[in-house]
C-alpha cells in the first residue's frame, strides 16, 4: 500500500516490506531454542540492534515489523510471539495506528494490546509480558499539526500509556514508561532523533537503559 492510497477499514492492506518482514519472523522462529526474549512491535523495534542495546540478554529475538499497527499485530501474534515459546516479551506498540493510512483511539489501541496480552498468557502462561510505553515524537517535524495528517501528537502517545493502565490491569503484565527518558523538562531532546519519528543510537541507549533500569 502507497502513503498517499486511501485505507480502506473493511480489509487490510499490507506493504511489501511488511509482509517481507512477516516472512523473515516467520522463518526465524523454526530453528529457535525455546524459553528466550522477544521484542515485538513496530519500527522502533525493528530497528533496535539487540545485541549493541540489550547485549547482557540471552537469546533474543527481533519479531519489530516496521509500519505494522496494533490490530496487524494482534493478528500476527500466533507467529510473531507465541511460536518463539519466549519466556520473556516485551511489547511496544502504538504509535503507527496515529498515521495517515489509520487512525484508531487511545482506547482501540489499549483494547488490541490487551488482547495480546491474554493471547500469550493463556498459550505461555510462565512468560514475563512487558508492556512499554509509546515513546513522544518531535511534532514540529511529526505531529499531525505540520504533517496535515493522522492524528499523531505527544497528548494522544501519552493518553494511550494511559489507557494501557486503564484497560489492562492483569498482575501478569509489566508495565515500563520510556517517555520520559527521551525528555527534558518534559519536551523530547531533539538529539534523540533521526527523523521525528525513529531515534538514533543515542535514542536508543536512553531508551534501552531506562527499560533496563524499570525491570
Amino acid at each position: 500500500m502507497r502513503e498517499n492510497m486511501k485505507y480502506d477499514t473493511n480489509q487490510y492492506q499490507l506493504r511489501e516490506s511488511i509482509l517481507k518482514r512477516m516472512l523473515q519472523i516467520i522463518a526465524g522462529h523454526k530453528y529457535i531454542e525455546p524459553h528466550g526474549i522477544v521484542f515485538y512491535g513496530d519500527s522502533i523495534t525493528e530497528y533496535c540492534h539487540l545485541k549493541k542495546w540489550f547485549g547482557e540478554f540471552e537469546n533474543t529475538h527481533n519479531c519489530g515489523i516496521g509500519g505494522i499497527t496494533s490490530d496487524m499485530l494482534l493478528h500476527f501474534i500466533d507467529e510473531g510471539v507465541i511460536k518463539y515459546q519466549p519466556s520473556q516479551v516485551f511489547l511496544m506498540i502504538g504509535t503507527n495506528d496515529l498515521g495517515n493510512t489509520v487512525m484508531s483511539s487511545p482506547r482501540d489501541i489499549a483494547l488490541n494490546v490487551k488482547e495480546m496480552v491474554e493471547i500469550i498468557h493463556y498459550n505461555l502462561p510462565e512468560c514475563q509480558i512487558h508492556l512499554v510505553g509509546c515513546i513522544p515524537c518531535l511534532e514540529n517535524v511529526h505531529g499531525y499539526q505540520v504533517l496535515k495528517q493522522g492524528i499523531r501528537s505527544n497528548d494522544i502517545l501519552k493518553m494511550i500509556e494511559q489507557e494501557y493502565q486503564r484497560v489492562i490491569p492483569y498482575e501478569y503484565v509489566h508495565f515500563i514508561s520510556v517517555y520520559q527518558a527521551l525528555c527534558e523538562n518534559g519536551q523530547p531532546l531533539e538529539k534523540y532523533y533521526i527523523d521525528g519519528l525513529h531515534i538514533n543510537d543515542d535514542g536508543y541507549k536512553a531508551l534501552s537503559d531506562e527499560v533496563k533500569k524499570q525491570l
